[in-house]
């Protein structure tokens, strides 16, 4: 493992320098000491001693550099390898107290280190190539140039370039000039050279090697938008065919009964049938243009008028309105919200026009609560009627559960909501009988 003493080393480094040190001074040490202690020895017989202690460390100190150079030399072709990107050279680690052995052991874990990082590179390497190429949507790297370094097959193929060779080229010459100017999470809608719809642009941008290069990649969002759209529809079929059958076939019916008894009693009808027949004709043909009516309303909302004004003021102003039902406002904090006041205002009259309507109902009253979190202003609209039904189509074009309702109401507070970038959600609540409907809208900076 890392870290841990390669075997055959002995001592520490440190250690192996100091007996490294003790053998190169010990023979002369040694003769210095052996004349002092004897004065009177002749002078030849000193003079050698002295000779043969400073021979002594001069050999001593001749082996260590020897075996020092040859571990310098180790240690600089392993490194010359090492800058070569050659990781397979390893260096012979002898045992004793030789103190350079440990770095020439080191390198050899250097060397370890970097061929497996290596590898591990190589490996992403690869399987970011094969993601790549998996990938369906189209993905192009650039340098800091502005050059094409990377371009996966799905990119190929959206501007008709499988055998063209692209790499080094501007994209801008390919057609991708607006996508490598698009802002991250924007929604690009483009005609490129095999294919035509909208695109979603995400951007990533990283140095490598001191250089900069971005990363772009668009997401073809027409199959999930045309699966939703299809969804759409069929939701929108279903309410539409439901309404119309509610009310048409009741006016058909009707109509047919008029038709039998004036066959059967001609001028002497009874009036009171008639008229009967004609009021409930009258009240389901008005049901059903205030349907359509509905419909319009909700293709012809404005585009929005966006300017900063105080959500809370409004909020307390519109909660007068309502007298139907007793009325409690419990928020403080002040909104000051970018967005067109009208249309907001609208919203959130129709979230008090349900409210009341169902609190009505049980005899109950509803609060309107407000607060500020995380740069974001919450509102709710809480009250004590009978609760949700069991269906999660309340936000659909035109259903409703109620007797004479449009079920346009919901639709228009969803739609006006999201328009300002904002939810908006609806739960039964869970202390008491009733439902909470929550806005969540950003405030201004």
């Amino acid at each position: 493992m890392a870290g841990e003493p390669p075997p055959g080393l002995g001592p520490a480094p440190a250690m192996g320098a100091a007996l490294w040190a003790l053998g190169f001074i010990a023979p002369v040490t040694a003769a210095a000491f052996a004349v002092a202690w004897d004065p009177a020895a002749p002078p030849f017989v000193r003079a050698a001693l002295l000779v043969s202690g400073m021979g002594g460390s001069l050999l001593v100190g001749w082996i260590g550099g020897r075996r020092i150079l040859e571990s310098l030399r180790t240690v600089t072709d392993l490194l010359g390898a090492l800058r070569e990107g050659d990781y397979g050279l390893r260096g012979h680690v002898r045992p004793g107290h030789d103190p350079l052995q440990s770095l020439i052991a080191g390198v050899n874990e250097l060397s370890d280190e970097l061929r497996h990082g290596r590898l591990m590179r190589t490996q992403a390497s690869r399987f970011l190539a094969k993601t790549l190429v998996a990938l369906h949507s189209a993905v192009i790297v650039v340098d800091e140039n502005g050059a094409i370094r990377l371009i996966n097959p799905a990119a190929r193929r959206l501007v008709g370039a499988e055998r063209q060779a692209v790499v080094g080229q501007d994209p801008a010459s390919l057609g991708f000039a607006e996508a490598m100017a698009a802002p991250d999470g924007s929604i690009l809608s483009h005609r490129f050279a095999a294919a035509n719809g909208r695109w979603a642009v995400r951007r990533a941008t990283w140095y490598s090697d001191g250089r900069q290069h971005t990363l772009v990649m668009l997401h073809d969002l027409s199959a999930a938008l045309g699966e939703e759209e299809h969804r759409a529809w069929q939701r929108l079929i279903r309410v539409l065919s439901h309404e119309l059958n509610n009310s048409l076939a009741p006016i058909g019916s009707l109509a047919d009964t008029l038709t039998r008894l004036l066959e059967r009693h001609g001028a002497s009808m009874p009036q009171q049938e008639l008229y009967a027949g004609l009021e409930a004709i009258a009240r389901r043909s008005g049901s059903l243009a205030r349907f359509v009516g509905g419909y319009g309303k909700l293709a012809r909302l404005p585009p929005l008028s966006i300017q900063p004004f105080r959500l809370d003021i409004a909020l307390s102003r519109m909660a007068q309105f309502e007298q139907r039902v007793p009325v409690v406002v419990d928020g403080h904090d002040a909104l000051l919200v970018d967005g067109d006041e009208d249309q907001l205002g609208q919203a959130f009259i129709n979230l008090f026009r349900n409210a009341a309507e169902s609190a009505m109902l049980t005899g109950g009253g509803m609060s309107i609560d407000w607060y500020v979190d995380a740069g974001e202003a919450w509102i709710q609209v809480i009250d004590e009627g009978i609760g949700l039904p069991m269906s999660d189509s309340l936000f659909v074009p035109f259903f409703t559960t109620k007797q004479d309702g449009s079920g346009v109401g919901l639709s228009l507070v969803r739609l006006i909501i999201e328009a300002h970038g904002g939810t908006v959600g609806l739960a039964d609540r869970t202390d008491a009988r009733g439902a909470i409907a929550t806005v969540r809208l950003k405030l201004a900076p």
